[in-house]
């Protein structure tokens, strides 16, 4: 599904609407801005504030833009199924803990007197 589908369909629907608008919520439903929100309920809003009293053309517009990005819907709800990365709470700066003797190695090492004890 293009944005300009989408785009093409707002135009249609919501006649008057502008292009910039337009653009926006046919972007932000593409390219999968919001995983963590409903973005079709964020462009309802959107679309919701220049419509007017055009409540039912709106409606109809949600409906087929649900259509249209059904596929794209069910990637999403299986993607947010998945572990996530997590961030830290602790910073740990590795060069002042004391986990292995190979640290001591990043501050040089006299190669020719471990070899004389060979």
């Amino acid at each position: 599904m293009s944005s300009e589908d989408i785009a093409e369909e707002i135009r249609t629907s919501l006649q008057g609407t502008e292009e910039v608008i337009v653009q926006y919520v046919a972007g932000y439903l593409v390219d999968d801005a919001g995983e963590e929100e409903d973005v079709l309920q964020v462009a309802q809003n959107i679309l919701g504030s220049v419509a007017g009293n055009r409540i039912e053309s709106l409606e109809k517009l949600m409906g087929r833009l649900t259509d249209m990005l059904e596929e794209q819907l069910d990637t999403r709800l299986k993607n947010k199924s998945r572990p996530k990365l997590q961030k830290l709470d602790k910073v740990m700066d590795m060069s002042k803990s004391h986990l292995s003797t190979t640290i001591a190695l990043s501050e040089g090492v006299d190669l020719e007197s471990i070899n004389k004890g060979k």
